[in-house]
């Protein structure tokens, strides 16, 4: 026998909530669409968002694991229209992330890079403004040394990292069967293929970043760069190197990484 979410009493088998408590179902909704607009748009004058939050819950009676995941709706609605402004708004953030740390939202609520991308904006912003980042880091991964007057900007951790490869055809290719692939518009080369590595270090410095994959270290330098093009959850670097082909790094922040690089670029220029 199921219970009713808002009452608490039984609701028969397979249903939890009476058509008679619908109404406050809904209204609990409403309230917290309200109160989120409200903490955002009142951001200054809250001294704990999070408690305006809890006062749409209408009674002990209504279920803490229900109210909890229209509080996790109503964020993450919230949330997705922050990080996508092209000027995100700094207090906004900050509230949403007060929000989720009174919530014990984590990200295995919430999908998307949400949680990282809103720590981001502070950074972001101050980009935008040409403010150093201001970002410190205790001390240098193992194993990866700085050049002189070289200085880490920031780190990324848990970082996947996609490479573009092609793989040539396993069999050799005969007068005959070349004649015939060409006719049958065949290619010598199979279709591009992503060979994506495990999680690793993203480490961004003024003279180019590295990445660490377990004992893997890789450098790129920014001489060494040839475009860098922005995605939603990360960036694709093509080197300028001969036959190099582009590395896409997954950060989670795509537009937050990419001012990222162009910011460490114009600190070496």
């Amino acid at each position: 026998m199921g219970k009713c979410v808002v009452c608490s009493k039984s609701a028969g088998p397979f249903y939890s909530l009476h058509k008679s408590c619908l109404s406050v179902y809904q209204d609990v909704r409403k309230c917290l669409h309200d109160a989120f607009f409200d903490c955002i748009d009142s951001a200054e004058d809250l001294s704990d968002p999070a408690d305006t939050i809890r006062s749409c819950k209408p009674s002990k009676q209504f279920s803490e694991s229900q109210f909890k995941e229209l509080v996790i709706k109503a964020w993450k609605k919230q949330a997705e229209h922050v990080v996508k402004d092209a000027l995100a708004d700094l207090a906004a953030a900050k509230i949403l992330l007060h929000i989720a740390d009174g919530f014990d939202i984590n990200n295995e609520d919430v999908e998307d890079y949400l949680l990282a991308r809103l720590s981001n904006v502070k950074y972001f912003d101050r980009i935008r403004n040409n403010q150093p980042v201001d970002k410190h880091f205790e001390r240098v991964p193992e194993g990866i040394e700085l050049e002189q007057y070289e200085s880490v900007i920031w780190e990324f951790s848990d970082v996947s990292k996609a490479e573009q490869q092609r793989f040539p055809q396993e069999k050799q290719w005969t007068v005959l069967s070349s004649l015939l692939n060409i006719i049958l518009m065949k290619k010598r080369y199979k279709e591009l293929a992503i060979k994506t590595q495990k999680s690793g270090l993203l480490l961004i410095t003024n003279q180019g970043l590295y990445y660490k994959n377990n004992e893997t270290i890789t450098q790129t330098k920014f001489s060494e760069i040839h475009s860098v093009t922005p995605m939603k959850n990360g960036v694709r670097i093509q080197a300028n190197l001969s036959g190099a082909m582009p590395d896409t790094y997954i950060t989670g922040d795509g537009r937050f990484t990419y001012a990222l690089l162009q910011y460490a670029q114009g600190l070496n220029g």
